[in-house]
């Protein structure tokens, strides 16, 4: 048994799935404070433009700031990642803003960060397929033209999917595939946090 009490079985496990060191500030920590730094913590790594901004919010949670012109400080900070020009410094930025506010004021606090990081996660994803802006524009100038093309009714909910593969089949491939990874990487968060609640009630 190591000096912190974690067995060289659970320390080797622990090792293989690349889960960090615990924050030792936090040992004594209450359990929402835990799993609002445990969620800042799985953001990482942050852009260069958002790492103070998310460092500061870390420390915040983790020290349980009492101090309200900290806060008003982390807020305006993460306004104004929310205002960069980078949609990905954006997503940060909501996560910030979720993030900005004391958990002992905020009874929704911790689902409006699981929902911030939720979104950042399929953000992310729908980069990792290669998917961009301009296939979002075309994708939705598709959507358009189906419904347009149809002498004024609107084809039924179902089979714009069919029309959109016949009209754009390399681009409904792409699509489909991007839609997949994004709904994938915003349910895999979510579960994500289950898991640690459930054990953490253990």
């Amino acid at each position: 048994m190591s000096d912190d009490g974690m067995s060289p079985a659970m320390a080797t496990l622990r090792q293989v799935l690349a889960i960090k060191v615990i924050d030792p500030v936090l040992h004594d920590a209450d359990e929402a404070t835990r799993l609002a730094c445990w969620m800042l913590a799985a953001t990482q790594p942050w852009p260069v433009e958002a790492c103070a901004t998310m460092e500061a919010l870390y420390v915040a949670h983790r020290d349980v700031a009492q101090d309200a012109g900290v806060w008003r400080n982390l807020r305006r900070a993460a306004v104004g990642l929310g205002e960069s020009e980078d949609a990905m410094v954006r997503a940060f930025g909501a996560v910030a803003e979720a993030a900005a506010w004391p958990l002992s004021t905020s009874q929704a606090g911790l689902v409006e960060l699981m929902q911030a990081i939720c979104q950042l996660r399929a953000s992310q994803a729908s980069v990792n397929t290669g998917w961009t802006q301009a296939d979002e524009e075309k994708a939705n100038a598709a959507f358009h033209a189906i419904v347009g093309d149809n002498e004024g009714t609107a084809p039924a909910r179902e089979e714009i999917p069919g029309l959109f593969r016949v009209a754009e089949p390399e681009l409904e491939r792409r699509f489909a595939m991007n839609l997949q990874a994004f709904n994938l990487a915003y349910i895999g968060f979510r579960s994500e946090v289950a898991a640690w609640v459930a054990g953490a009630s253990r």
